[in-house]
């Protein structure tokens, strides 16, 4: 009987290191699956740039379709002393630019990033393919109102290369979510000094026409603007009435030759030697 109790007693006693040992084990693997989870999630720039990953919310994007595939309209472009210009992101898949350039367009705004992780699987491309073809170019920034401005900063930063004569780096300012109009300023003003301190350019400020009336009308005097506005036969904001206003999108649906499916269109209120003028020293 004692020899029995003694036996039992040494079962027991081995039982519960191993016990703890299996417990370790389901931690740790809890813990890798955590790591991993978030890391597919939220891929850091490394993770993207050299491995080619991409977020849960980009692959959820790809399952829709906006622009892809729709044959654009024809576009009316406003007369005058105009350069005309296109902007491009990852909807615009199948893009031929030596045929983009043939059809007078003199530059191009490609989307880089979005919010504090999002970016844009087509930039490099994008990028590369216009550097070939001599367009002059510039990256822009989609501006996340519930995502820290300074995280949002240091993602366009880690991710675009600026160089002399490329366009100063925009931000796209489309929606204020919960911020007073005091705080979507000040954020705003976070993502401009950053980005100002990282290039040596005061950078461009892309907003429509009613969100610039809204938030903007009277401030941020010293930065370029590029405005949206629609189904209006001229932009109300010129260099006459708001001199830093540079650009204008007058159309998301346009047709040019080269680009399958619509694409936005834009125009630079100046000449090329203006336009070069703005561009990064």
């Amino acid at each position: 009987m004692l020899a029995k109790n003694k036996f039992t007693k040494e079962r027991s006693a081995t039982r519960q290191p191993l016990k703890k040992r299996r417990s370790i084990y389901w931690l740790v693997l809890l813990v890798l699956a955590a790591i991993g989870i978030g890391l597919y999630k939220y891929p850091p720039p490394a993770l993207v740039k050299y491995g080619r990953l991409k977020s849960l919310e980009h692959l959820a994007k790809e399952e829709k379709i906006y622009y892809y595939g729709l044959p654009g309209e024809p576009v009316n472009w406003p007369a005058g002393k105009v350069l005309r210009g296109v902007d491009v992101s990852r909807y615009q898949t199948h893009v031929k630019w030596s045929e983009v350039k043939k059809s007078h367009i003199a530059f191009v705004f490609i989307k880089a990033t979005e919010g504090f992780y999002g970016r844009d699987r087509l930039y490099q491309r994008h990028w590369q393919r216009t550097e070939k073809v001599g367009l002059i170019r510039g990256a822009y920034h989609f501006y996340r109102a519930n995502q820290p401005a300074w995280l949002q900063a240091l993602n366009f930063i880690t991710q675009v290369e600026i160089a002399s004569g490329n366009l100063p780096p925009v931000l796209d300012v489309e929606q204020a979510g919960y911020a007073t109009d005091e705080e979507l300023r000040e954020r705003v003003s976070t993502w401009l000094r950053w980005v100002e301190w990282r290039y040596g350019v005061k950078p461009i400020i892309y907003t429509n026409y009613n969100f610039y009336k809204d938030y903007f009308e009277g401030f941020f005097e010293e930065y370029p603007f590029w405005i949206a506005h629609y189904k209006v036969d001229k932009l109300k904001l010129t260099d006459y009435t708001r001199k830093q206003v540079k650009f204008w999108q007058h159309t998301d649906r346009g047709a040019v030759p080269g680009i399958e499916g619509r694409v936005d269109c834009n125009v630079f209120y100046g000449s090329k030697t203006a336009l070069e003028q703005l561009c990064v020293e």
